[in-house]
C-alpha cells in the first residue's frame, strides 16, 4: 500500500457523493492567474471582511497529499465543495482546503525532503485581499477574504490556481489538485478525520528522517508503519543506517 492510498480513496469517494448530490463546481484552470500580490502588510480588518473561513470557532481542516501516479490527479482542476466565495459574502463558514499533488519517483530517500518544501509552499501565496492564517501544526487554516477582493471578481478559481502554480513550478510535480469545501461542518469534519491520517503518516516519515534509533516496539506510529509499504522501507533503510554507524563507531 501506498503512503497515502487510502486517504486518496477516501477523498475521492467523499468528491464522487458530493459530485452526485450536486453539490460540486469544478474548474480547470488554465493561463496563469493575473490577480494582483500583496506581500507586505496583507491585512484585511474585520470591518473590511466579505467572507471568513475556518474561524478558530468554525470546523477546519487543511492538508496536503502526493500520489505516486500523476494520472490518478485531474491536472489543474480545482473543486469547489459547497457554495464560491461570491455566495458566502457577510457569512463565517467552516472550511476545508486540500492540495493533492502528483509526481514520480517519490522515495524513501526523497520523500520527506519533498514533503517538507511541498508543506511550506502550501501557505505561500500573498494575494491582495486575501488574508491567511495558518496553523500547520494543526491542519487547519484560517482566512479572510476583503469585501474590496470578493466585489472584484475573487474566487476560489482565484485562490486555486495560484497557489497550484506554486506546486506546478516543482520540478518532480507533474499534476496537482485542489478541494476546497464550503458545504457544511459535517464535510469538514469528514476530510478533517481523513487528513488526521495523512497527518499520522506524516509524522511517521519525519521521526524516521530525524531519528537514526527509534524502538519499532513502544513507537506511537507503529501500527502506521506496518500498514505502509513506504514506511516500511524507510524504517528498514534508517535500521541499516543506524546498524552500519554502529559498526563503524565499534571499529574506531
Amino acid at each position: 500500500m501506498g503512503l497515502f492510498d487510502k486517504p486518496y480513496s477516501e477523498i475521492t469517494a467523499f468528491l464522487g457523493r458530493n459530485r452526485k448530490a450536486g453539490m460540486v463546481s469544478e474548474f480547470i484552470h488554465t493561463g496563469k492567474t493575473s490577480w494582483p500580490e500583496e506581500k507586505n502588510r496583507n491585512l484585511v480588518m474585520d470591518p473590511d471582511t466579505a467572507v471568513e473561513l475556518g474561524n478558530p470557532k468554525d470546523a477546519a481542516t487543511s492538508f496536503l497529499l502526493w500520489v505516486d501516479d500523476p494520472k490518478k490527479i485531474i491536472n489543474r482542476r480545482i473543486s469547489v465543495v459547497g457554495p464560491d466565495l461570491p455566495e458566502l459574502a457577510g457569512k463565517q463558514v467552516p472550511f476545508g482546503k486540500v492540495v493533492m499533488a502528483g509526481g514520480r519517483d517519490f522515495d524513501a530517500d526523497n520523500a520527506y525532503d519533498r514533503c517538507r518544501e511541498m508543506e511550506l509552499l502550501r501557505y505561500d501565496v500573498h494575494l491582495k485581499g486575501y488574508m491567511m492564517r495558518g496553523a500547520s501544526q494543526y491542519q487547519r487554516e484560517w482566512s479572510r477574504v476583503s469585501r474590496d477582493a470578493v466585489s472584484r471578481g475573487f474566487t476560489f478559481q482565484t485562490l486555486g490556481g495560484a497557489l497550484m502554480e506554486q506546486f506546478l513550478a516543482l520540478d518532480y510535480v507533474e499534476a496537482a489538485e485542489i478541494i476546497f469545501i464550503t458545504s457544511t461542518r459535517e464535510d469538514v469534519l469528514e476530510m478533517k478525520t481523513t487528513g488526521d491520517n495523512v497527518a499520522r503518516r506524516i509524522a511517521a516519515m519525519n521521526k524516521m528522517a530525524e531519528e537514526m534509533t527509534f524502538d519499532c516496539d513502544t513507537c506511537d506510529y507503529n501500527a502506521v508503519c506496518g500498514d505502509v509499504s513506504e514506511l516500511r522501507a524507510m524504517r528498514e533503510r534508517v535500521g541499516r543506517a543506524a546498524l552500519k554507524q554502529k559498526e563503524t563507531a565499534d571499529h574506531v
